[in-house]
């Protein structure tokens, strides 16, 4: 087996190909032999019948002498002798064994036909004829001199001769069919796996050279071109990945130096002139900035637990509701602007609670950020689904290529400002927990400035 495991894929296949047809050429060569050894045998034993049929009416209808064997034509490979009851005495032969003496006797054998069965005599004057006949049959026979035995033999050993050659032939013939079968194989199996090395050779420049290319597709729908579309389409999202965790880190690294230019640039100085450092602006920029950076960081950590599968969620009853009303208050005490939950029906559904409540709130958070005066809240049941509308009287969107702002790192605003203190990660949070619960982010039209609509299942699935 260790032997097996280390030989090539061609080599495994080539053999285990040569050793199947080994085994059936192993029972046709068998199956071959024996069905010719008796088809020979029945041939035979019926020329035997035959002869002794013709030798038994010569017998009784020629004059036999009393004192001289009668010689019997030969008949192909038969040969008979005919003796007298007690085995004594040879009357008539076939020329071949003409002068051979007494070469067998019967005896009873309940299974033959006429109960009569041939044993041959060994002895010195029956060795160099006994060794020559074979399938022996033996009649009684009524002649002018009594009642005596007929045998029938085939002589020479014809059947062992044809069964000898023919064996002969098959060791030599299988093994050369063997040896020309592995050579087709083996040139089988290498046209046939040359598109999977060329693949292979193909990918091992591309993982090491340029993701962008992509490995040849054959014609056809076989295995291979089927193959060599899944590596594309694997390829495909490698170096989609390969791109995004670029511009992961790009933005990332933008966004973390920001915040930190401004703590260094602040500190360093006030460490330069203590008299004249407005120490509570220094104050005031610190807790800033590191507020900014304690949003960006836990964000950033909640999408790398999520990306790897690792976040852990819950199912219990959430009211919709009791969330909007609780952020409702908590914009009503930070800002100056009018908050309307008029529309706020209660609606409750099965899922996890902190996950809900970071929806929301990343969702009335970016509101927040671009409304001018007022926010509308709302949720209520459609259907199989719970909804949650949230919408600000600021500047509007353009709706339709609205979808973008829910990737990472993508802030409605082209100068990419940071002066309101997001981080570009919210509406990527709040697009991953939708569909985490079975449902979906996207902004709607409205008359004037904008709104989003989050749609998640009743049921509470966790997807």
């Amino acid at each position: 087996m260790r032997f097996a495991r280390e030989l090539s894929i061609r080599a495994r296949l080539t053999l285990f190909f040569v050793l199947a047809i080994a085994i059936i050429l192993a029972f046709t060569g068998f199956a071959l032999v024996s069905l010719v050894h008796r088809s020979l045998v029945t041939s035979a034993s019926n020329q035997i019948e035959a002869t002794m049929t013709q030798a038994q009416e010569r017998l009784v209808n020629d004059h036999m002498s009393l004192t001289h064997r009668m010689s019997i034509p030969m008949h192909g490979d038969v040969v008979v002798q005919v003796t007298n009851a007690a085995g004594t005495q040879v009357w008539a032969a076939s020329s071949a064994i003409i002068n051979a003496p007494v070469l067998a006797v019967s005896d009873y054998d309940a299974d033959a036909t006429n109960g009569l069965a041939v044993v041959l005599k060994h002895n010195e004057q029956t060795t160099p004829f006994v060794g020559e006949v074979s399938l022996g049959q033996v009649e009684t026979v009524s002649t002018p001199r009594g009642t005596g035995l007929v045998f029938g033999f085939v002589y020479g050993g014809p059947i062992d001769h044809s069964v000898t050659v023919l064996l002969f032939s098959v060791f030599v013939s299988f093994p050369l069919l063997l040896l020309l079968s592995g050579s087709l194989i083996w040139l089988g199996i290498g046209l046939a796996l040359a598109p999977v090395e060329t693949i292979r050779r193909r990918v091992d420049a591309i993982a090491a050279q340029d993701l962008s290319q992509r490995v040849p597709v054959t014609g056809g729908d076989d295995e291979i071109a089927r193959m060599a579309k899944t590596v594309n389409e694997m390829l495909d999202r490698l170096e989609a990945s390969s791109k995004f965790q670029q511009e992961f880190v790009s933005n990332v690294s933008h966004e973390l130096r920001s915040p930190l230019t401004t703590l260094l640039a602040t500190v360093d100085r006030a460490a330069n002139d203590h008299e004249k450092t407005n120490w509570s602006e220094v104050t005031e920029t610190i807790l800033r900035e590191g507020r900014r950076l304690d949003v960006l960081i836990d964000d950033l950590f909640w999408l790398a637990r999520n990306d790897e599968f690792r976040m852990e969620s819950s199912r219990v009853d959430v009211d919709l509701d009791d969330l909007l009303f609780e952020e409702a208050q908590r914009v009503r005490a930070m800002s100056s602007l009018s908050v309307d939950t008029s529309r706020v029906a209660p609606t409750r559904v099965s899922g996890d609670p902190a996950m809900l409540k970071r929806m929301i709130r990343n969702v009335i958070d970016n509101a927040v950020r671009y409304a001018q005066s007022s926010l509308q809240l709302a949720c209520f049941y459609d259907g199989a689904s719970a909804v949650v509308s949230v919408g600000d009287d600021g500047e509007g969107i353009d709706v339709e290529a609205s979808g973008r702002l829910f990737g990472r790192f993508v802030r409605a605003d082209p100068a990419r400002s940071r002066h309101s203190g997001g981080t570009g990660l919210g509406l990527a949070i709040v697009a991953e927990i939708t569909a985490k619960h079975g449902g979906s982010a996207r902004f709607v039209e409205v008359p004037a400035g904008t709104a989003i609509e989050l749609r998640i299942r009743r049921d509470g699935r966790l997807v």
